[in-house]
């Protein structure tokens, strides 16, 4: 009797747990990217893109003083770089690349979960939210990586120049002694508080 018991249970129990890892329907998927607004992601990266690169050439061209030829080739060259990523990057062509992406990495247990997230205030919060949320840490990690770069120039100047002494050495000739190591990084400043 015990037996047959727990033969009925795995039978009843055997369908959710395949259901939990079956592969997700294209369908629902879809439905997460709408929760999650992915549509309009796409279109806000696409804005992001075209300024940080009108920034780029501005920087670029920073101490000099184009002509007006000069200025509309770049602003050309601007226009049609633009042109081509929104032809190749557009969500009507990215949705069902990322559609099987998700089938492939999510089960349906999973999106279903995510589903329930993304449609609830917190989800809707997030979806919101971390846009602002990712600029903002990067503008404070750029401070960061910006009192870094000099270091890091430091260091490829001392190992272009060991690269270089030991090129010049004859073969079999000993090789020079290593630079001493550098010494460890002053601390970062503290960041500034926001407001």
């Amino acid at each position: 009797m015990k037996f047959f018991a727990t033969l009925l249970f795995a039978a009843l129990a055997l369908p959710a747990a395949l259901a939990q890892g079956a592969k997700p329907t294209a369908a629902s998927v879809k439905q997460l990217f709408e929760a999650m607004h992915s549509s309009s992601m796409v279109d806000s990266y696409m804005k992001q893109v075209e300024t940080t690169m009108h920034t780029a050439v501005q920087q670029a061209s920073a101490g000099k003083t184009p002509d007006a030829r000069q200025k509309k080739i770049m602003e050309d060259l601007q226009t049609r770089i633009m042109a081509l990523v929104k032809e190749q990057l557009n969500w009507t062509d990215l949705e069902p690349i990322m559609i099987e992406v998700y089938r492939d990495s999510f089960t349906q247990h999973e999106i279903d979960g995510m589903l329930k997230f993304y449609r609830s205030e917190a989800g809707q919060a997030a979806i919101n939210k971390l846009p602002t949320v990712t600029q903002e840490s990067m503008a404070r990690i750029q401070g960061r990586v910006n009192a870094l770069t000099p270091k890091i120039m430091e260091l490829e100047k001392e190992t272009a120049t060991q690269i270089k002494a030991a090129g010049d050495a004859p073969p079999g000739a000993p090789q020079p002694a290593p630079a001493p190591p550098a010494p460890p990084p002053a601390p970062l400043p503290p960041e500034p508080p926001r407001r």
